[in-house]
């Protein structure tokens, strides 16, 4: 592993342990065994370490879950595909998923940029224009379906981490959510 994974992979560890405020870049180098002037080489805040580190993760996200949806061909299955695959890469990344909670509950969300973001969730936009069009859902602002389905995904997640259940009552819950959203949305 390179210096700049191990700086990265340490960073996600402590951000999610201790927060932003409470992880020094100090601390950050210390425990990856690296001096601060190499992770200063590699980022030149703890600023840009943060939002380099979001853009990562959402990137991993975003690939594990379009891989899935290649897959798929009706816009319903498209947005079950979507839902089940954001629960299940949160679930086996905690750690990860923790992050981009914090990240989009923090002050470091405004330092994304406008297309950035537009560019991460347009492709689920798009599954909701098209079921809009195919009028299998309600006519409404695709922003908000995004807002509300990503809440959803949150809300399951924290759920199901924070209770012992078996894989089998793991995916019934996923399934059973997914369809009140559906139920929520549908025409």
């Amino acid at each position: 592993m390179d210096k700049k994974e191990i700086l990265l992979q340490t960073a996600l560890k402590l951000f999610v342990s201790q927060g932003f405020n409470d992880t020094p870049t100090s601390k950050i180098a210390k425990e990856a065994g690296i001096a601060t002037g190499t992770l200063f080489y590699f980022f030149s805040t703890k600023d840009e370490l943060i939002v380099a580190l979001y853009l990562r993760i959402k990137g991993m996200a975003a690939e594990h879950i379009n891989a899935a949806l290649a897959e798929v061909k009706s816009t319903r299955e498209m947005i079950k595909t979507y839902y089940e695959e954001s629960l299940k890469w949160s679930l086996r990344n905690p750690d990860e998923f923790l992050f981009l909670a914090q990240f989009s509950n923090s002050p470091y969300l405004k330092k994304i940029g406008n297309n950035e973001i537009s560019a991460q969730i347009a492709p689920v936009l798009k599954i909701f224009r098209s079921a809009i069009e195919e009028k299998q859902i309600i006519d409404i602002d695709v922003n908000l379906l995004y807002t509300l389905i990503s809440n959803q995904v949150f809300g399951v997640n924290q759920y199901l981490l924070s209770n012992t259940v078996t894989k089998k009552v793991q995916y019934n819950i996923i399934e059973d959510t997914f369809n009140m959203f559906w139920k929520m949305i549908v025409r």
